[in-house]
């Protein structure tokens, strides 16, 4: 469960931008949030939207969370003398030379003094540049109160950090920084040198807040839902049904490997690794009923984008639901029907949300501000400065109309910023110059 995201100094985002799913003061649409259960940790909410115009760097705040988390995964297998993945802010001199900061709060299941598992709420960051780590630091708060688990920071005058450890955080502490390089995480050093304690923060951070984009997702997911059971099928079609997409059932081609006909001495991974690799072979079809209750398979390629999207959607949402993950989303809204859009966000901020997944996107559709579908506190916009420097702000920024406030006209009219400014474009001297040949063979 996130808390809140912040990040300096990555890309567009030069000052500290923080992205909050934390609930204000408001009591309204008590589906929309949740109790966390974690000690000194406020209500959160299922959902958060951000809009902005193109290259107002809403993006950037998605990748700079995804980044960070990459980061996270490959620290400890990274090479010596392979670059840190991070860019800084470019249009400031000043800030080109500065290292980037990653700092995230979120709620993860730890073992408590009794041995048994509570949630927790975790402050995790560091400070970074293409070549170093300068700075990491932990904490947790098993009991509402602060526990700095280790920091470290980097002293250009001993060449050499100065660290700081607590007594509540177990392990071969010393063997393990000593194996932790400039340009590695302790984090993840000490959780793949077996640090127990670390082990589920490090699983929150890279395996339980999946961040894509719309464009680059695979229906991999879906297909391993659908093979594994008839009861997870049954649920993918219910949730298509819900989406609008009455398909009667969904079949799959027939592999060209058979697991029975393989040597029975094979080790599990790779009888494994067989089995999924069938599965993402499998040609996918949709099965519907003509008028004589006939099945007719349609292939999943020849539906429409829309519908191949929902279907690639369907497995991840359900299993996000199901692990009450939180799924980071750019551009939602890509060949997705703003219905569709506004009806998995409804999917979240409903009771049927029971383990409290969570649900960030970004989305130039308009229409999810209608009707009370999400709080003011749920809604952000991004916005360049003059100085090309991404701003992130909440809708709560601005002072509510106690009476009335349609939200959806008032962004479209540019009350709340993060719009683009549309210029007149007078092409006429272009039109008049001779000698300019387009071939309009190259546009096909």
């Amino acid at each position: 469960m996130l808390i809140q995201f912040s990040v300096e100094n990555y890309r567009s985002i030069k000052e500290e931008q923080t992205l909050s799913l934390v609930r204000n003061d408001d009591e309204e649409m008590s589906d929309n949030y949740f109790v966390s259960q974690a000690p000194a940790t406020p209500m959160l909410l299922k959902t958060a939207v951000i809009y902005g115009a193109n290259a107002s760097g809403k993006s950037n705040v998605i990748k700079a969370l995804d980044v960070m988390i990459g980061i996270i995964a490959n620290s400890f297998n990274k090479k010596p003398n392979k670059p840190i993945l991070t860019e800084t802010f470019l249009f400031d001199s000043h800030y080109r030379k500065q290292p980037t900061v990653y700092d995230i709060s979120f709620v993860v299941d730890l073992i408590n003094d009794q041995g048994e598992l509570q949630k927790t709420r975790v402050d995790y960051g560091f400070v970074v540049d293409e070549h170093k780590v300068y700075e990491e630091w932990l904490s947790v708060y098993p009991k509402g109160r602060e526990q700095n688990w280790f920091s470290r920071e980097y002293k250009e005058e001993i060449a050499d950090y100065e660290w700081k450890m607590s007594d509540y955080f177990k392990g071969e502490k010393t063997s393990w920084k000593k194996q932790t390089r400039t340009d590695q995480l302790f984090l993840s050093t000490a959780v793949h040198l077996n640090s127990e304690q670390l082990q589920p923060i490090y699983r929150a951070l890279t395996s339980r807040m999946p961040v894509i984009r719309t464009d680059r997702i695979s229906n991999e997911i879906s297909k391993h839902l659908c093979k594994k059971s008839e009861k997870n099928k049954a649920i993918v079609i219910e949730l298509l049904k819900a989406a609008g997409i009455v398909v009667d059932d969904i079949i799959f081609g027939k592999p060209n490997i058979n697991l029975e006909d393989l040597p029975t001495n094979l080790p599990d991974e790779i009888i494994n690794n067989i089995e999924e690799h069938i599965i993402s072979e499998h040609e996918t079809f949709f099965v519907y009923y003509d008028d004589e209750r006939q099945a007719q398979k349609i292939n999943l390629q020849d539906e429409s984008d829309g519908t191949q999207k929902l279907f690639e959607f369907t497995g991840l949402i359900l299993a996000v639901l199901h692990n009450g993950d939180t799924l980071i989303v750019d551009e939602l809204n890509k060949s997705l029907h703003p219905d569709l859009v506004r009806f998995l966000v409804k999917l979240f901020n409903s009771p049927i949300n029971t383990k409290n997944a969570q649900l960030i996107f970004t989305t130039h559709e308009t229409s999810v501000l209608r009707n009370n579908l999400l709080r003011r506190d749920q809604i952000w916009f991004c916005e360049k400065r003059n100085d090309r420097a991404t701003i992130l702000y909440p809708l709560t920024d601005f002072k509510p109309n106690t009476n009335y406030e349609n939200v959806e006209e008032y962004y479209l009219h540019g009350k709340y910023g993060a719009k683009p400014i549309i210029q007149e474009f007078n092409p006429s001297e272009f039109m008049e110059v001779k000698g300019v040949h387009l071939n309009v063979k190259t546009y096909n």
